[in-house]
């Protein structure tokens, strides 16, 4: 069971999800708006807080905030239409762990609910908890070893499309891929702890550890090309070629940890391994995945892959060996 606070200024909807959850053995409480969101932060700590983004008395950002200062170890999940991706992407760079568009099957939800819980519990059994005071550094802000994957993705030549584009056409199109790369990483259970303008870093196997993490993150990258392929068709024909991503992924050994700065926590993998799979992401050519021998190590069997040979690496004097990702076996 979990104290789950739900902001909703709809009634009908916040009630809804609301019996839902308690349907689910979760103890509930309503806010109508942020004022009333504020005085249940004060007043008691939460697992996890799903609040909509726009209210007549303020913006789910304001929640956001003050569970930061009130409930700080809440994990805060963002209900938003497209329109306001905008500000759901804020979000997301504020803190919050996710995002629900508002008209999907409730299911997605109680699956983002039970993935907050889950990655909750894995920061208290490591540790990493969060003062109900002001944000500081945790007793093990210097973070623990874990194995796992890494995964970057861009749109590549992204400044030159966007130029010749006006702003509104612009944000559209970075936003609908942005949104999808998200998505991609999240459906196979991944963590997207950067969003860098037109692209993502996310980790597969922490917060959470998943013993298949490369096996995930690989099927995240193949879930990103065809999203973004889908999406580029869709789009007038002067705009169609431009559109696409590149995806580089490595594995290995690293060190997790929380990074605070002045308006968040960050949730993030340090190491050599780290700069590995940018450097892939660098290597890949429009629409193409490339991945490290450390990652095909792991999911060998699940894919087909062509050799890149050894590409070099800073840092690294002999280079890693390179692998185009062709598609599943």
């Amino acid at each position: 069971m979990a104290a789950i606070l739900v902001v909703d200024d709809e009634p009908s909807a916040r009630t809804t999800l609301a019996l839902l959850l308690r349907y689910r053995g979760h103890l509930v409480r309503e806010a109508d708006g942020v004022v009333a969101a504020v005085r249940e932060l004060r007043a008691e700590a939460f697992d996890v807080i799903v609040t909509d983004l726009r209210m007549p008395d303020g913006l789910g950002l304001d929640v956001l905030q003050a569970a930061k200062v009130y409930s700080p170890d809440a994990n805060v999940i963002v209900l938003t239409a497209y329109p306001a991706w905008e500000s759901a992407k804020e979000a997301m760079r504020l803190g919050a762990i996710d995002y629900f568009e508002k008209g999907e099957e409730p299911e997605g939800l109680f699956r983002m609910i039970d993935s907050a819980l889950e990655e909750r519990a894995s920061r208290e059994r490591s540790g990493i908890v969060f003062s109900t005071t002001h944000p500081t550094p945790p007793a093990s802000a210097e973070g623990e070893h874990r194995y796992l994957t890494v995964l970057f993705a861009d749109m590549r030549g992204s400044t030159e499309l966007l130029a010749g584009l006006d702003l509104d056409e612009a944000r559209q199109i970075l936003d609908g891929v942005i949104e999808r790369l998200m998505a991609a990483a999240h459906e196979a259970g991944g963590t997207v702890n950067q969003v860098m303008g037109d692209g993502i870093m996310a980790m597969f196997g922490a917060p959470v550890a998943r013993p298949d993490h490369a096996a995930r993150a690989c099927r995240a990258a193949l879930r990103m090309q065809e999203a973004v392929a889908a999406f580029a068709r869709a789009l007038p024909d002067s705009h169609r070629a431009d559109v696409q991503i590149r995806v580089g992924i490595n594995s290995g050994e690293v060190i997790v940890r929380s990074v605070a700065s002045d308006l968040r926590w960050d949730y993030t993998a340090v190491g050599i391994p780290t700069h590995v799979a940018a450097r892939m992401e660098q290597l890949a050519s429009p629409g193409s995945i490339v991945i490290t021998a450390d990652t095909l190590a792991q999911i060998e069997s699940r894919v087909d892959v062509r050799p890149l040979g050894r590409v070099m690496v800073k840092g690294l004097a002999d280079g890693v060996e390179a692998y185009e990702v062709l598609g599943p076996r």
